[in-house]
């Protein structure tokens, strides 16, 4: 693909088994950048924060994307330790493996429900604005994988956009000139999946608040 058909290619292709893939990672960093106002890099670090990784540390960020947070991770876990970014997206894979040199990180194409990672091989894994991109009928399997690749004490982390009180007067008022009275935001609140962690033995989560952001923090038992 060449320069000019990446900066033309759409942000997101749906996929029946994956859904939402990141195909434009030009846009998708734009779009980032915006929705964020600029303050991803504060997120990143406090999504780091959440995860508790430590030096020398084995990671996994579930639905890389543009592979922002594996770099972030492999700050720091440090040379001793290693990050995997995993996405379905082919064209994700490709540009994480051209531009991180880093040689404690790599990039691997797959879906979240088909974890290419042995049993008990990580020490943390995140998933962040990922879950709700999944088919719903693949995010209890999506979590069953987390738990297996997690070893005993690992931590796991979820994260998905958290609306600010004015996002969500704009939509009340949107909806009821519709009449919907679906709420448009119970799609992403990533505390939806709170039964499902628990259900495969997670224990938590707690939940946190990044910039318009909810975040999960669940751990598996040392002991199982």
């Amino acid at each position: 693909m060449t320069s000019d058909q990446r900066t033309r290619a759409p942000m997101f292709v749906d996929t029946p088994d994956t859904g939402l893939v990141i195909e434009g990672m030009r846009r998708y960093n734009v779009f980032t950048a915006v929705w964020f106002l600029g303050r991803h890099r504060r997120l990143l670090s406090e999504l780091v924060r959440a995860s508790g990784a430590r030096p020398g540390e084995d990671a996994v960020d579930i639905g890389c994307g543009p592979g922002k947070l594996v770099r972030a991770l492999g700050a720091q876990v440090g040379p001793m330790g290693s990050v995997v970014g995993i996405d379905p997206s082919a064209s994700a894979v490709d540009y994480n493996r051209r531009r991180d040199d880093h040689s404690n990180h790599r990039y691997v194409q797959a879906p979240a429900q088909q974890l290419p990672l042995a049993d008990a091989s990580v020490d943390v894994v995140t998933c962040t604005f990922v879950m709700h991109h999944i088919p719903e009928e693949y995010r209890a399997a999506a979590i069953s994988e987390m738990w297996r690749v997690l070893r005993p004490g690992g931590r796991l982390v979820l994260a998905d956009a958290r609306p600010t009180p004015w996002m969500r007067f704009l939509f009340s008022r949107s909806t009821r000139r519709r009449h919907d009275t679906t709420d448009p935001f119970d799609a992403i609140d990533i505390r939806r999946y709170t039964p499902e962690l628990r259900a495969v033995g997670f224990l938590g989560p707690d939940d946190l608040t990044g910039w318009m952001t909810g975040i999960s923090v669940a751990s598996k038992p040392k002991r199982l």
